[in-house]
């Protein structure tokens, strides 16, 4: 696939039971990063997150976790990230186990992936945030405007940061600045948010 046909894919959703789950994912060339892993793609992520949000969201690391903390304040707390491996794939995932942005009775639910999946042919970048139960829903059965307020505030960021993050990792690995096409898929029994 040429450079100028690269592609950040995502969807983000509401799912049945309440839960939102986001998913950005980029294609590129195998030869681009033949050392890259998945606890470099997430420390580059935490530093881009801190970039974006001006240094208001800084991501702090201690014995037990990471938490995204604005002003002090701990908006998601993380376990240490899990990295499993296999012939094809590499992931890191970290648990969600609270902060003041999930909701108290699902502090514990809730998953952000790192992923790097490799072929012969590519190599795909994936982020993802599944079974998260945000603060700003207020329930598993968020009412419209709660809908309307996740989406203009928290989603939207979550968003945007993650895609401008995957379009300058694909800078950085392939030395160009390549335009790229955002595409936005649905999931079949999910709401988009």
């Amino acid at each position: 696939m040429p450079i100028r046909e690269r592609t950040i894919e995502f969807h983000q959703v509401l799912k049945t039971d309440g839960t939102v789950h986001s998913h950005q994912w980029i294609v590129l060339p195998p030869t681009c990063a033949p050392g890259l892993s998945v606890e470099d793609i997430m420390a580059r992520y935490l530093a881009f997150l801190r970039f974006c949000t001006l240094g208001l969201v800084n991501p702090e690391r201690n014995f037990d976790g990471i938490s995204l903390r604005f002003l002090g304040l701990p908006l998601i707390r993380l376990c240490l990230p899990v990295v499993t491996r296999n012939e094809t794939a590499t992931h890191a995932d970290l648990y969600i186990n609270g902060g003041l942005l999930v909701q108290r009775d699902s502090c514990s639910r809730g998953q952000f992936r790192f992923s790097i999946i490799s072929t012969a042919e590519q190599i795909r970048i994936e982020i993802r945030l599944s079974d998260y139960c945000p603060l700003l829903l207020g329930s598993h059965t968020p009412t419209r405007f709660r809908k309307w307020l996740y989406h203009i505030t928290q989603a939207s960021i979550h968003k945007v940061v993650t895609i401008r993050f995957l379009a300058s990792l694909c800078s950085d690995l392939t030395g160009i600045k390549p335009p790229l096409n955002v595409v936005k898929n649905s999931l079949a029994d999910a709401e988009d948010i």
